[in-house]
């Protein structure tokens, strides 16, 4: 009964060590990943003079939830204005993206502009303009 009692013993001290050192190990793995992290891996709407006029918004828990939603509807607008006009082909593609896109950007304006109070207009006015010009150098 004793060699039991000692086995397990030296079962839980080998696990609790395999987990101890797992622990560390995603602990390594995650510092490392953050430390990691550029301006140039974030994706355009994300980028660091564009997050300034994001929290300078001081957006609530609905507006947050209506700009995450309105932000989302508009990327997924624009790829497909692009992958639309490309498979259509024929002349004058760049103008056709370029009005799909300035479409996309107004639909997007306009349902946060309903949702956001005067004094968030003026940095919201700013994160459009960066987020249009974040977009166009990201697409070269």
């Amino acid at each position: 009964m004793r060699g039991v009692k000692i086995g397990l013993s030296k079962l839980r001290l080998h696990v609790c060590k395999y987990a101890l050192v797992a622990a560390l190990g995603v602990i390594m793995s995650a510092v490392y990943a953050e430390s990691e992290i550029a301006a140039e891996d974030l994706p355009p709407w994300l980028q660091p003079d564009l997050l300034v006029h994001m929290v300078a918004m001081d957006l609530n828990e609905a507006q947050k939830i209506e700009f995450r939603e309105a932000l989302t509807e508009c990327l997924r607008g624009l790829q497909q204005v692009v992958r639309r006009e490309i498979q259509r082909g024929g002349v004058d593609i760049p103008k056709r993206i370029k009005r799909g896109t300035n479409r996309q950007y107004k639909n997007f304006d306009l349902r946060m502009r309903a949702s956001l109070s005067d004094p968030q207009l003026v940095s919201w006015a700013s994160y459009l303009a960066g987020l249009k010009v974040a977009m166009t150098q990201s697409a070269r």
